[in-house]
Parts: C-alpha cells; structure tokens; sequence
C-alpha cells in the first residue's frame, strides 16, 4: 500500500467505499473489522484535510466594497 499521504482524496475515498464494503459484510471476522475500522479513521482524517487544504485554495476570496468576490 502506498504511502497514505501520497493518495489522492478519490483514492482514499474508494479505499474508505472498498472498507465499507467489507464492513457491512457478515462474513468479516471482528477482528478485521476492528483493523478496518482504523484504517477508516486514518484514511478519512487524510481526506479531511485533503479537501480542507483544496477548499482553503479554493477560497483565498474575500469581499471588496462593492460586495463583490475577489482573489486575496
């Protein structure tokens, strides 16, 4: 598995649906489940701030006299 802080925000979000899926799954034993779990955790705190930095990119607006948007 590549680094995770290599991966992009689609990738960490399949491997959170691929998680998910085994999750839901009743064949999974607890203890995988318990594994899967941390990895969800880990992999969806990267996604936030991964779409926290692009929104912060995305954003660098601000509101001049004229009520109107422009680039900071």
């Amino acid at each position: 598995m590549e680094s995770q802080s290599e991966l992009s925000f689609e990738q960490g979000v399949k491997k959170l649906e691929n998680i998910l899926l085994k999750l839901e799954s009743e064949d999974t034993p607890l203890e995988e489940m318990i594994n899967l779990y941390e990895q969800a955790n880990k992999l969806t705190e990267i996604c936030r701030i991964k779409l926290d930095e692009a929104d912060k990119r995305m954003t660098k607006l601000v509101k001049n006299n004229n009520n109107e948007l422009v680039e900071e």
